[in-house]
């Protein structure tokens, strides 16, 4: 019987002193024992280094990227749903035509005139909607529902006079007696009848807003009375209405349609999307997740990032967004020659090994200036190489290397402060290891009280 002491607590091994199967299982979980986290407290230590136990880990770098790739997507995405009658009730809108926010040109959506008309009862305003002067081609084919008052003219219901009517909804007023009249136009209208007072309110509308008045169609010629059309107003609004509604179930119809189209490609690029991400950005952990439960994951990780990071992986990537996000800042890494490893400029080409002389193959270093809050990266190679790094002994730095096989190697301050220099520029420094399974950023940190 042997007492082995574990955190202040012992256990009990029994083992016989021989190769036997109990003695081989000892052999294989002692080093693991030595290393397992006390569960019963709340902070356990392996060695120096102590862990912060929480169930929330960052396992990668995905979660910075995802607002950068989808965020332009998110908000470029969109599909104007806006219906046929809600197009007319916003005047952002000439006809069912979006107006370009930017616009420099209002006739290029205001493309509806009135006409007074010549004939008819001087004491009365006639008028029409203008189809002459090229107006009639977008008028009957942006609204085709003016054609079922063919054959007839309108006649103004109000207090104004011709000239006061023309004014107001015909012709602008000129900046000067040699310039030629403008007309005032409008980019969409409506008809309304009310039956019982047999009138009509026709109802303008431009970019500036809506504008209506009364008035009643009549047949052109005098010699037809005013209740021979006042019969067929019943008719002639229907189909008025019955255009108009044709138009509005065909415009929604085909909005809809190209909906579907749109969000059927956009959920399709979506879903390419984010497989991409996955493949490039997640870790196997992650790729497992249903994007749901990815987006838990990525909320908590964004509202605890500190703590979560600590949780993290020791990778480059991770170690360095987590001083980031106190501060640390990057300094740059001079461009060098053969002339300028000297002991000046602090450059010194390094090799690397462990405690017993065994060489080892580095990926990659950080040099953390804890004085001034910058750091250094350096990159390695997989197998034996020197690496140029500048060792400043003048403030207080430390060493961090990733191993090939994806062990931890550093050196405290202290250490770093020890590294020996040849002539030739040259170190060979002996790392301090932390296996990968068992390290964790915030582990790094607190090992090397920084």
């Amino acid at each position: 019987m042997k007492k082995i002491y574990l955190n202040n607590n012992y256990i009990t091994v029994s083992f016989i002193f021989s190769m036997n199967r109990n003695f081989l299982l000892f052999l294989f979980l002692f080093p693991i024992l030595l290393f397992s986290q006390n569960e019963s407290d709340e902070n356990a230590n392996y060695g120096k280094i102590k862990v912060d136990k929480s169930d929330l880990k960052i396992f990668s770098q995905a979660y910075m990227h995802y607002p950068f790739i989808f965020k332009d997507f998110d908000r470029k995405a969109r599909f104007d749903t806006t219906s046929f009658e809600g197009r007319y009730l916003d005047t952002t809108y000439a006809n069912t035509i979006k107006i370009a926010p930017d616009y420099q040109f209002r006739e290029n959506y205001e493309i509806i005139a009135l006409d007074v008309y010549d004939g008819g009862i001087k004491e009365e305003v006639w008028f029409n909607f203008k189809k002459n002067d090229g107006y009639a081609s977008p008028l009957t084919r942006n609204n085709p529902e003016i054609n079922a008052f063919t054959g007839m003219v309108w006649v103004y219901k109000g207090n104004l006079t011709r000239k006061e009517f023309a004014k107001k909804y015909v012709y602008k007023k000129r900046k000067s007696f040699f310039k030629r009249k403008k007309r005032r136009q409008w980019t969409d209208f409506r008809i309304y009848y009310d039956n019982d007072a047999q009138v009509f309110t026709i109802q303008l509308k431009n970019l500036s807003g809506y504008i209506e008045f009364e008035a009643y169609p009549r047949y052109t010629s005098t010699t037809r009375s005013i209740k021979e059309a006042q019969e067929k107003y019943e008719k002639v609004y229907a189909n008025y209405l019955r255009t108009l509604k044709k138009r509005k179930v065909k415009f929604d119809k085909k909005l809809a349609k190209r909906q579907a189209v749109f969000y059927t490609s956009i959920n399709k690029y979506d879903e390419e999307l984010w497989k991409s991400f996955q493949t490039n950005y997640m870790t196997e952990e992650e790729r497992q997740l249903s994007r749901e439960d990815w987006l838990l994951y990525y909320d908590k990780v964004i509202a605890n990032e500190l703590k979560a990071m600590g949780n993290a992986s020791p990778t480059i990537e991770n170690l360095v967004r987590s001083i980031n996000i106190d501060g640390y800042k990057i300094k740059s890494i001079p461009l060098l020659n053969a002339q300028d490893f000297s002991q000046e400029n602090n450059m010194a080409k390094t090799l690397y090994e462990k405690n017993n002389g065994d060489k080892l193959a580095i990926t990659n270093i950080l040099v953390v200036d804890i004085t001034n809050k910058r750091y250094q990266k350096y990159a390695g190679s997989k197998g034996l190489k020197t690496i140029s790094v500048e060792l400043n002994k003048n403030d207080e730095c430390i060493l961090i290397a990733w191993l090939r096989n994806g062990d931890i190697g550093y050196l405290t301050a202290d250490e770093f402060n020890n590294i020996e220099i040849n002539d030739e520029r040259q170190a060979l420094i002996q790392l301090n290891i932390i296996n990968k399974k068992i390290a964790s950023v915030q582990m790094i940190r607190n090992q090397l009280n920084f």
